[in-house]
């Protein structure tokens, strides 16, 4: 049986942050490129609309799939009316080739068939002021999707919304 001793010091080394030896100055994962965290889902300066920011504040708000992975916030510069074509929203988050990318665009009602995300999609129409809200899903890999539920800011400057990583084996 290990002493007192030892088993404190087990505790506070399983208690330690996690982040204790990384340099406290690397870049926000949420604006690099593909190859390192994943997709660009925030341009450098650009706030999340309120309403999508209070919802995930919270949390708690988790795509369920082999890996529950949390939901992040969106807000792309876009300039247009209109939701963009699968090739233009590859290039919108940086991906690597966005001619070739594999993008499927659908209906949220299609995407939440369980109405678990509804709070997700009524956020992202707030944000929008009741503008058009699709869910784009991108493959990464053979097992790895990201699903990026989207709309049109009202003013049409911004692409805004949340996307969550889906491992799906």
């Amino acid at each position: 049986m290990a002493s007192d001793e030892s088993y404190l010091a087990f505790l506070n080394k399983a208690n330690e942050d996690p982040s204790v030896g990384y340099p406290r100055d690397r870049p926000d994962p949420a604006t690099q490129k593909v190859g390192g965290n994943g997709f660009k889902t925030r341009d450098e300066g650009v706030a999340l609309p309120s309403p999508i920011a209070k919802l995930l504040d919270k949390g708690d708000k988790f795509y369920v799939s082999d890996a529950d992975e949390p939901f992040e916030g969106v807000a792309l510069r876009f300039g247009e009316e209109v939701l963009p074509d699968e090739e233009k929203f590859a290039s919108l988050i940086n991906h690597p080739n966005p001619a070739d990318a594999e993008i499927e665009i659908s209906d949220p009602v299609d995407w939440d068939r369980n109405g678990q995300y509804t709070d997700l999609i009524d956020a992202v129409t707030e944000a929008s002021e009741g503008r058009d809200v699709r869910v784009y899903r991108v493959v990464k890999d053979s097992v790895r999707v990201e699903y990026w539920v989207v709309s049109v800011s009202a003013d049409g400057k911004l692409l805004v919304g949340v996307r969550a990583l889906a491992v799906e084996s």
